[in-house]
């Protein structure tokens, strides 16, 4: 394989070929491993596949739903969603309700790895 270098932007691969072909100077052509691929490096001398991107801890991804929690506290206010009370008033408190226990699950049974957290509600605001 041949493995397509920029020599002026960090000897970054930019593509790789079996065969390869004329380039512009700032372009180089050099034998590379079979299973290379853009994503690697190239030193000069070594190609390298990319590092591994760390996977958040349980801690990491705790700290997160803390903070998603602490930023949605306000909602759990009794008075904010009562018309009676509030002008104006919370309409979709059950929506934050369900966001919190979700992500109160993940603060509560910590996991470490990435997670598709889940999207806190827009506020709805209604006028009595």
């Amino acid at each position: 394989m041949n493995a397509l270098i920029f020599t002026t932007n960090n000897n970054q691969i930019v593509q790789v070929e079996v065969t390869s072909f004329p380039t512009a100077p700032d372009l180089v052509w050099v034998d590379c491993p079979d299973n290379c691929t853009t994503e690697w490096t190239y030193d000069g001398t070594n190609f390298s596949p990319p590092a591994p991107i760390p996977q958040p801890t349980a801690d990491e991804n705790k700290a997160t739903a803390t903070s998603l929690l602490f930023a949605t506290d306000w909602t759990t206010i009794a008075d904010v969603s009562n018309p009676e009370i509030s002008n104006p008033y919370l309409v979709n408190q059950a929506e934050f309700i369900t966001y919190r226990n979700t992500i109160r699950n993940i603060a509560v049974y910590q996991v470490g790895g990435n997670i598709n957290w889940a999207i806190a509600p827009q506020a709805l605001w209604q006028q009595v």
